[in-house]
């Protein structure tokens, strides 16, 4: 079966459409007419599809040349009869007299007239959509839209006997400029002409408008200007006044450009009045006479700290000089604070023996010198608090700014060679009576920032060394006021340094608590003692030596003294009890730390002493050496010398127990002659006369050593730290060269330092010193081959 419409072949060819011949000329002419209409806001009155059909038919037609170009041409010649008409007359009365109403004049016709260009290219733009489409896609050629907005820049901005453009920018500087001085603008108008720069293209269509023409001219002018500000303000402004100015500035150019300027030109425009205000001016700011960093710093005005550092932070150059500036005043005023000393060493031999030149200062007494230790940790510790206060309030916890801080404390603290000792004074001072009536909170606060000064020591192990010797009197004459507060602050330490630092001082913990189970167990076993005993068992190797400093054979006849009668079968009992506790130890017994309460009969009156066992072993020889009653006690008269061979006290120890008893504020013992001065001959009585409004007295020994150390005695103590740094070093190198087998003397020099910083710094003679007795004793061996490279040998 066959069709008869069917072509050889098998194709079926589409219905040819026949559509009337019309002419394209006639065409455009109506879209030219339409043209017209949508510029005159008559839009609405058009037939959107027949004007679409236009379009479309020439583009079918192969006409779209014609709609394009001819358009092109339209928009044109309305452009240039525009400009005529409402631009010329405006832009020539701001060539002839610039004022402020004829720019903005000017600037308000130039915005008018691209607002009605844009409205009316938006309904162009979708009448010739599919000129757009296809003819202008085939063809390579700007959208229809770009190519009226490049009409605009060309007829309008650009033509080359009105250049408009230039006028436009100097209008718009000169609305900035005024608008700077206070005075009022249109900002609407601003904002639509910036726009229109912005989002017309240059010629080459590789930036807009603004950026080629509007914004390097602002920039430009804007330099200028800040830079006048700079040297005007710099003559009659503080450097609070300064940089509040340069802040207001700063604020208001941003308010500026979220107004009416574009984004863009926020960042460079920061960047210049930075750079003039600030970056180029940074020191002379700081160094301002009477007004300048100091003065802030000085006065604690963290409002203005922090407008300065706001404005300096961005600029690299100018923070490093902030930076600098604030180091050197924390140096500054940590020299003041070394001042402050500066008695306490003038007079740091005061306890020495001699002759005291003339015209040398009097010598301070032992409080004054720990009143003054103390001053200084406390202005240091608040000095540091202000500091920590501007890193909050003023530098937003700038890590650099904080480094910076930190840096300068670090070498104000290590700049005293009495750091350690001096910290380790003020925390025994704090935790003996320092934090009576203190909330937990200011404890803990109080805790932190000793820590915190801890951790700026370099020469922790010297900070350890005085702690031991501190906490050992405060464990031992039960002066700590809280448990809970030493626990805490030696888990502090422990989080510092590590638990091996830690290691003796929780030792001295835990045997103070071995001691007290060990003096309820004692109570249990002899009930009828008669007084309350405690004796504390200390292992040797968590304590310090808590003798006072004396010569080896004064510290043997120490060790060989015998208590009194009464109290030596206490002794005796007491060690025979803690022996068959702990079998296999020895105990030998320190009285130099101990105390007593005792109760003594002065006439009518009875008074509580607390004095120490060397005192109580004296005041015991004048109550038994009569029948044990006053009137026979107050007959008794020793010498010195009698009263050494009794208690077999060296005499060295035995003159600063007589002076606390004769010669100091409470005068239990009565001495002939008085002074102050204890020789061999002279002779103490019992004071039945002696009086004082208080029932419970605390008699304190005339110390052997100040709580501030003298130079001898600080020499003593840095000896012994110098040894222990000897066997860390010596230990550090073993450990090192163990593991390596081999190394060269400046490496090992550089892991010694690594390892022993954490304690202190030891120097390269010191390291090169501790090789040597290695050496010496067979640990190491030089190479034959190289002399600085080291063999491990054991």
């Amino acid at each position: 079966m066959a069709f008869a419409n069917k072509r050889p072949g098998g194709r079926i060819l589409p219905v040819r459409r026949l559509t009337p011949q019309v002419d394209p000329q006639k065409q455009f002419e109506k879209l030219e007419a339409a043209i017209g209409e949508i510029y005159r806001h008559n839009a609405s009155q058009l037939s959107y599809e027949e004007l679409y059909r236009i379009g479309y038919g020439l583009v079918l037609s192969k006409n779209g040349s014609l709609a394009y170009d001819g358009v092109k041409g339209v928009l044109e010649s309305h452009l240039a009869d525009c400009v005529h008409q409402t631009i010329l007359a405006r832009m020539e009365a701001v060539r002839s007299n610039p004022t402020l109403a004829n720019n903005e004049a000017l600037l308000a016709s130039v915005r008018m007239l691209w607002s009605e260009h844009v409205t009316a290219m938006l309904v162009i733009k979708d009448v010739l959509m599919y000129v757009d489409k296809v003819y202008v896609k085939n063809a390579h050629l700007p959208s229809v839209y770009e190519m009226g907005m490049g009409v605009f820049r060309d007829q309008v901005l650009l033509a080359s006997r009105k250049r408009l453009s230039t006028d436009v920018a100097k209008a718009v500087l000169a609305q900035v400029a005024a608008e700077r001085r206070g005075e009022h603008v249109d900002r609407t108008v601003l904002r639509g002409v910036v726009n229109m720069l912005v989002e017309l293209q240059d010629t080459d269509h590789l930036r807009t408008v603004y950026e080629e023409g509007l914004e390097p001219q602002l920039l430009m002018e804007s330099r200028a200007y800040f830079s006048s500000m700079a040297k005007a303000r710099l003559a009659d402004h503080g450097a609070a006044a300064y940089t509040q100015a340069a802040q207001n500035d700063l604020d208001a150019e941003m308010d500026r450009v979220r107004a009416y300027l574009a984004p863009s030109t926020g960042t460079a425009l920061q960047s210049v009045l930075l750079d003039e205000l600030i970056d180029k001016h940074a020191d002379s700011i700081l160094r301002i006479p009477e007004a300048g960093l100091v003065q802030l710093l000085d006065r604690r005005d963290a409002a203005a700290l922090k407008v300065l550092y706001g404005l300096y932070l961005p600029l690299p150059a100018a923070l490093s000089t902030l930076q600098s500036s604030i180091h050197g005043h924390v140096l500054e005023l940590g020299e003041r604070l070394a001042a402050s000393l500066a008695p306490l060493a003038a007079t740091a031999n005061a306890d020495g023996k001699g002759e005291k030149p003339a015209g040398q200062p009097q010598a301070l007494t032992l409080a004054a010198k720990t009143a003054m230790a103390l001053r200084w940790v406390q202005d240091l510790l608040e000095l540091y608090d202000v500091y920590d206060e501007f890193l909050h309030a003023s530098f937003n916890e700038n890590p650099s700014m904080r480094q910076t801080i930190h840096d300068a404390f670090i070498k104000v603290i290590n700049a005293n060679s009495r750091a350690a000792e001096l910290l380790s004074l003020f925390i025994d001072d704090n935790l003996k009576s320092g934090l009576r009536r203190k909330s937990e909170q200011e404890i803990d606060h109080v805790l932190e920032r000793t820590v915190l000064m801890f951790r700026f020591l370099q020469n922790k192990d010297a900070f350890e060394h005085y702690y031991k010797l501190h906490l050992a009197k405060r464990l031992l004459l039960g002066r700590t006021l809280s448990d809970d507060a030493e626990q805490s602050l030696v888990s502090k330490l422990k989080v510092e340094c590590g638990s091996q630092f830690t290691l003796k001082l929780e030792g001295m913990f835990k045997d103070m608590q071995l001691s007290a189970d060990l003096a309820r167990g004692f109570k249990d076993v002899d009930p009828l003692l008669g007084f309350d005993m405690s004796a504390s068992v200390l292992t040797p190797t968590y304590w310090p030596p808590l003798a006072p400093q004396v010569s080896e054979e004064v510290q043997k006849e120490m060790h060989s003294i015998e208590p009194p009668a009464p109290l030596r079968g206490v002794v005796e009992s007491f060690t025979k009890y803690y022996l068959q506790q702990r079998s296999g130890r020895r105990l030998t017994w320190q009285y130099s730390m101990g105390s007593a309460d005792i109760k003594l009969q002065f006439g009518n009156r009875t008074y509580e002493l607390n004095v120490s066992t060397y005192q109580m072993f004296i005041l015991m020889l004048f109550a038994d050496s009569g029948s044990g009653d006053d009137s026979d006690s107050s007959e008794v008269s020793l010498t010195t010398t009698e009263i050494q061979q009794h208690t077999g006290i060296p005499n060295e120890v035995l003159v600063r127990q007589l002076q606390s008893l004769a010669c100091a504020k409470y005068r239990i013992l009565t001495k002939a002659p008085m002074s102050r001065d204890v020789r061999p001959t002279d002779r103490f009585t019992f004071n039945t006369g002696f009086k004082s409004a208080q029932y419970r007295i605390r008699i304190p020994a005339v110390a052997a050593k100040s709580s501030v150390e003298t130079e001898k005695e600080k020499s003593a103590s840095m000896a012994t730290i110098g040894m222990e740094r000897q066997y860390l070093a010596e230990a550090a190198i073993v450990r090192i060269m163990k593991a390596r087998k081999q190394m060269l003397h400046e490496q090992l020099v550089t892991e010694v330092i690594n390892q022993l910083s954490a304690r202190f710094l030891p120097t390269p003679k010191m390291i090169k010193d501790a090789v040597g007795r290695l050496i010496d004793r067979d640990y190491l061996q030089r190479s034959p081959d190289d002399p600085r490279l080291y063999n491990y040998l054991a």
